[in-house]
């Protein structure tokens, strides 16, 4: 199965601030570790806490009440990479993170926040403990209204000639190129689990190759999707690959105006229309059943629609022509 052409389309998202002029400082605070280790999170003392880069949260319901700020990407003595970050609730009730940014066995923690290396590639995810817990902290109540509190994460150290990533959180715009400092401390690392440092699966503005990719229309974008890639054949459950290649789709949906996202299955002419019908349908369900989830921002509705082969792109008497057609497009407006 041909992997998927590399574009930047998680770099390329916006709504954040790097560097913003005036950034506030904000008093150090010691945070409690969350069980399932041995780290350790020093007591702040001497830290700077000038924020670094903001983004506001789309997918909660306080909005851009709620802010994400960086305080540090610092590279620790014992060969870790440390995020330290800031919560701010700017509304006048208490706030309950809850699962925002983490995953089910870190509540109230920052465990789903990752790192991209746009220049080999890759994507950063939090470390873990061997009881799978995340090495970091977690917030040990509800955020309450006007207050800030602090939670850090640790990651695998990158290659020293990295010098920033784009933090990307499941709640906001990504922070893009946020520089990576140095720190002279050192955290206790427990039992850890192996480093997950994925490869990304990106969307081309091309269509060559494994016919994946994205065309624009005015104010209307369309990504094909290859059918190939998304689907074993004569199935309709999406493959493990096609989870990185929606969550990316859904990225830029959050990112995009539209209210409306149609998803339309396609299929080639080999087989009646018995087939490619009811098949076409079912793989445009599934896509739109996954984007359903992985979408945060509110008020999106999705149409689904199969066309089996009536709409063919590409020619149907050679291989790579089919290849083409059997596709699934999801259509927004920018």
């Amino acid at each position: 199965m041909a992997a998927a052409l590399i574009s930047s389309l998680a770099l390329t998202l916006s709504g954040c601030v790097v560097n913003p002029d005036g950034a506030p400082n904000r008093p150090n605070e010691s945070s409690e570790e969350q069980g399932g280790g041995e780290a350790e999170q020093p007591d702040g003392e001497g830290k700077s806490t000038n924020v670094i880069a903001s983004s506001t949260t789309t997918a909660t319901d306080l909005g851009s009440d709620l802010q994400i700020d960086i305080y540090a990407l610092e590279r620790l003595e014992n060969d870790l990479l440390r995020l330290r970050m800031g919560i701010t609730n700017k509304s006048s009730e208490s706030f309950i993170l809850g699962y925002g940014l983490s995953g089910s066995k870190d509540e109230d923690s920052a465990s789903e926040v990752s790192l991209i290396d746009s220049k080999s590639q890759k994507r950063y995810l939090s470390l873990k403990h061997a009881d799978e817990s995340c090495f970091c902290n977690a917030l040990s109540e509800a955020l309450a209204g006007g207050a800030t509190e602090e939670l850090w994460v640790v990651y695998p150290n990158p290659p020293a000639d990295v010098q920033s990533m784009t933090v990307i959180t499941p709640l906001a715009p990504p922070m893009l190129d946020v520089p990576i400092s140095d720190s002279s401390e050192s955290v206790e690392t427990g039992n850890l689990a192996g480093d997950e440092i994925l490869n990304l699966t990106l969307i081309s503005d091309s269509l060559e190759g494994d016919q994946t990719g994205r065309t624009e229309s005015g104010d209307e974008v369309s990504i094909i999707l290859s059918s190939d890639i998304l689907f074993d054949t004569n199935s309709s459950a999406l493959s493990e690959e096609a989870q990185e290649i929606l969550e990316q789709v859904a990225r830029e949906i959050d990112d995009a105006s539209s209210i409306v996202v149609s998803i339309d299955g396609h299929a080639d002419n080999t087989g009646s229309d018995s087939v490619n019908l009811p098949l076409s349908k079912e793989r445009a369900d599934s896509v739109e059943s996954t984007l359903s989830d992985l979408v945060t921002r509110q008020g999106i509705s999705f149409e689904s629609e199969g066309h089996g082969s009536a709409d063919p792109i590409a020619d149907n008497t050679t291989e790579e022509g089919r290849e083409r057609n059997r596709r699934v497009s999801v259509t927004f407006e920018k």
